[in-house]
């Protein structure tokens, strides 16, 4: 059985490490010229400020997935709380039934409890995710382009 719960990030920080490899090589791309570099200072941060909102998800007490969320006012709405997904995962090997939905649901949750009113999310388009998040509720309203202009 999964578990879902808020966890204080330094305990997360250390316990789920060996799983921000695995994410990277499954959903990052241009891998071949930016590397895997967690900037947990930034990270220490934001969770000094009340900023990070972390849920994690755990089956026989291991880390197998998780949520971070970035919990601040819009700069466009300063009077409202809004919650932005910095990063969800759940191990490949603990993808089935209702896993992604579990997990969405318990971050809805323990952010409305913390007040935020609106969130944001994405999904990458070689990993859609789209169907998910259609049947939790949520409504596309935009599409987000990147490109590598480095060397």
């Amino acid at each position: 059985m999964i578990t879902y719960d808020v966890e204080p990030w330094q305990q997360f920080k250390r316990e789920a490490a060996h799983l921000w490899p695995r994410h990277w090589e499954e959903i990052a791309i241009n891998r071949d010229k930016i590397r895997l570099a967690v900037d947990y200072d930034r990270y220490d941060q934001l969770d000094a400020t009340g900023q990070l909102h972390v849920v994690v998800a755990r089956s026989d007490g291991e880390v197998v997935g998780y949520h971070l969320t970035l919990v601040q006012p819009h700069l466009h709405y300063a009077d409202t709380l809004h919650g932005f997904t910095d990063v969800y995962y759940i191990a490949r090997e603990f993808r089935r039934g209702r896993t992604g939905i579990d997990l969405f649901r318990f971050v809805e949750k323990s952010l409305k409890a913390r007040g935020v009113k609106k969130l944001f999310t994405g999904t990458k388009l070689h990993m859609d995710m789209s169907a998910l998040f259609k049947r939790m509720g949520w409504t596309p309203t935009e599409t987000l382009f990147t490109k590598y202009i480095g060397d």
